[in-house]
């Protein structure tokens, strides 16, 4: 088992000035037999995430306490035992929902292992009905699989689990049919501009910029970008660059040589915005890892 430990890294500094306590602590890992998934565990009291989005299915739940988060345009308050379900692009922003410690369990899968499993279920693609939901036998049995991957264990074992989830998720929380978003022969403005954020992340981008490629106006594209993608130019630009740094740093790179290279200021402006939409500090994502899942910038449909 491949597991990067939050004790093994400087993540207390992402509290504050005071020691790291029991209950403020967060990590991601990845399991030898089980691969294409990423497992995340965070527990925390004060701490607001940024709006952001994944372009990996996520499923998950809250193992302790209540936390709140924006998603589909309001914010939800979610007790224990509350189901989250992830689609590629689904904004949202877990915080807390009182003054108590709170903490979640998140599985990731890359999208070929959600394909393949879905497939055994539905013609179609998998599509989340809901982003929450209550289901205690699905919970409980996230819960047991999450809890195992913290050990060793059989790798048959792992994989009956999963498809016994997925069977779950397939009778009572997808979509029985999913069509495709189909592109219109002609792009948007907005898509264009999607596209050149994509492949120019790392340059030093202006709002004029960006708008040059649709037929609005700065202060007209930056309104049409915001409710079209749910982020503004900025958010998104931020989201990109900190995906192409896990990336790079799963390959070895240094930290300091890292921020450069994605288009961050500097090292403590990667470091903070790291933590704000992944939930780890970059020195928790710096082991390597066979079969660790390459987060490569990509956009996502308009």
């Amino acid at each position: 088992m491949q597991v990067i430990a939050a004790s093994d890294t400087e993540i207390s500094r992402d509290h504050g000035e005071r020691e790291l306590r029991t209950r403020r602590q967060a990590r991601i890992w990845r399991h030898a037999n089980l691969q294409g998934i990423e497992l995340f565990h965070g527990s925390y009291r004060s701490y607001r995430f940024a709006k952001h989005f994944h372009r990996i299915p996520a499923i998950g739940f809250v193992d302790r306490g209540s936390m709140s988060s924006y998603c589909r345009g309001e914010n939800h308050i979610l007790a224990s035992g509350t189901l989250l379900l992830l689609n590629p692009g689904e904004i949202h922003a877990p915080a807390p929902a009182d003054s108590a410690s709170w903490s979640f369990r998140m599985v990731y899968l890359d999208e070929r292992v959600f394909r393949s499993l879905s497939l055994d279920f539905n013609s179609h693609d998998f599509r989340f009905r809901q982003p929450f939901a209550r289901d205690g036998a699905l919970v409980n049995c996230l819960s047991q699989l999450h809890q195992e991957l913290e050990q060793n264990g059989d790798r048959l074992r792992f994989e009956s689990c999963l498809c016994n989830i997925f069977s779950r998720l397939a009778t009572f929380h997808c979509e029985t049919s999913y069509r495709r978003f189909k592109r219109k022969s002609a792009k948007t403005g907005i898509e264009k501009a999607l596209e050149y954020l994509s492949a120019y992340y790392h340059r030093n981008l202006s709002l004029a910029e960006l708008a040059d490629l649709s037929p609005f106006s700065a202060s007209h594209f930056l309104r049409v970008f915001r409710d079209t993608v749910g982020l503004t130019p900025h958010s998104y630009l931020t989201q990109l660059r900190v995906e192409a740094a896990a990336s790079l740093l799963r390959e070895g790179m240094a930290l300091s040589d890292t921020a450069g290279v994605v288009g961050f200021v500097d090292q403590s402006h990667l470091t903070r915005n790291f933590k704000k939409i992944l939930g780890v500090t970059p020195g928790q994502f710096r082991v390597p890892s066979k079969g660790a899942l390459a987060l490569k910038p990509r956009r996502i449909s308009a």
